[in-house]
């Protein structure tokens, strides 16, 4: 499904997997240096400063190629305009696959981005150009979908991952929009709904190993999840958007979405250290912010400044009794007590049954807790899997 070389792909993987051992202690220097020598991955992938530059040239000249194409044709209709977007877009796209991917192997370098995007702009444009100009959004998005989804698939790109989960809200968002006299009530239930599936989906798919090339984007739908989530019963939010497509002054039960506003940013923070969760540790403290934003809107009990001061001293204090939490209670957040059994099916049988277990070295490091003992899913893996 994807277009990217899959052994090439794994081989990529391994090495950031066992580059993260090796910074945790748990890999010696000398099984390192033989994962590098096995797994040398032939994808061209630069830094990301060098990324943007490639992103920006690429971007600049297909646009002047574009804009010349369109001085030649001098194309004066929108069938004419449609037709010429159409044709530059399968070439963007077959210059992606053939060249750029399959010839000099470029993998998220800017170029392959670039190529990508504009490819897909340039087709969805195309449709949109011969459609009435009366059309609505839910009709738009609808088009846009698949074409995002496949992108973000076959390409493993994040960004068309993120513009795939939007495009599906607005689906959802419109339809119920059109529900008569209940829409105010049902939307934020709706997006409630909406990200709650996608969550379980994320978070389904990065367990799986055959889904292993888009844990990435799985992540970022996953991030996403969790912000619609709390976007969706934030008591301004809904306040806003009841003012805007219905109208009205007073929310709707504000009882409720009061507390869900106060309430989910400390489940969020409270579920991320229980299951040690960094995504959930970070996005339940930006909620905390969106949470004190909200009460502040509302309710002007200080000044801005004090309201500033006061918020900053509550999450510097919590801060530091996390800190020193988590220093007298290491092995809530530790890499060595309890690994990830995903990140162990990821490699078994690369860095593990044909390298490390294969490797011997003379002065190898004392047995680790973390790779266990007894059969493969736990904590560590063994000899038997």
């Amino acid at each position: 499904m994807t277009a990217y070389d899959k052994t090439t792909l794994d081989a990529l993987r391994t090495r950031e997997t066992a580059q993260e051992w090796l910074q945790e202690g748990l890999l010696s220097e000398e099984k390192w240096a033989s994962i590098q020598a096995k797994y040398s991955g032939q994808f061209y992938s630069p830094n990301l400063f060098v990324r943007i530059g490639l992103a920006i040239f690429s971007n600049i000249l297909l646009s002047a190629a574009f804009g010349l194409s369109a001085l030649i044709a001098s194309t004066d209709s929108d069938e004419g305009m449609s037709m010429l977007c159409f044709l530059f877009g399968v070439l963007s796209l077959g210059a992606l696959e053939g060249w750029a991917i399959g010839m000099v192997r470029h993998f998220r370098s800017g170029v392959d981005d670039m190529l990508l995007y504009y490819g897909t702009g340039l087709i969805l444009s195309s449709i949109f150009m011969l459609m009435p100009f009366n059309t609505s959004i839910l009709t738009y998005s609808c088009i846009a979908l698949p074409f995002l989804l496949v992108g973000s698939i076959r390409y493993l790109d994040r960004l068309m991952a993120a513009a795939t989960f939007f495009c599906a809200l607005l689906i959802v968002l419109w339809i119920v929009k059109e529900v008569p006299d209940l829409a105010l009530y049902l939307l934020p239930f709706s997006g409630m709904l909406f990200a709650a599936a996608w969550y379980v989906t994320a978070r389904t798919g990065q367990k799986r190993y055959d889904w292993r090339y888009w844990h990435a984007q799985l992540m970022v739908v996953e991030i996403l999840s969790l912000l619609l989530f709390y976007a969706s019963g934030n008591y301004w939010v809904i306040q806003q958007t009841g003012a805007d497509w219905f109208h009205l002054e007073q929310v709707p039960i504000p009882g409720f979405f009061w507390t869900f506003t106060i309430l989910v940013p400390v489940v969020y923070i409270l579920l991320g250290l229980l299951k040690k969760d960094r995504i959930l540790l970070d996005i339940g403290l930006a909620c905390v912010a969106m949470a004190v934003f909200t009460f502040r809107f509302y309710f002007h009990v200080f000044p801005l400044a004090w309201t500033a001061v006061i918020s900053g001293a509550g999450l510097f204090a919590l801060s530091y009794y996390s800190i020193r939490y988590l220093r007298t209670n290491a092995s809530k957040f530790s890499y060595e007590a309890d690994r990830d059994a995903t990140l162990l099916q990821e490699i078994e049988q690369q860095l593990i049954e044909q390298t490390i277990s294969s490797q011997n070295p003379p002065n190898a490091p004392e047995k680790r807790d973390s790779f266990g003992g007894g059969a493969f899913g736990g904590s560590g893996a063994g000899g038997d899997f």
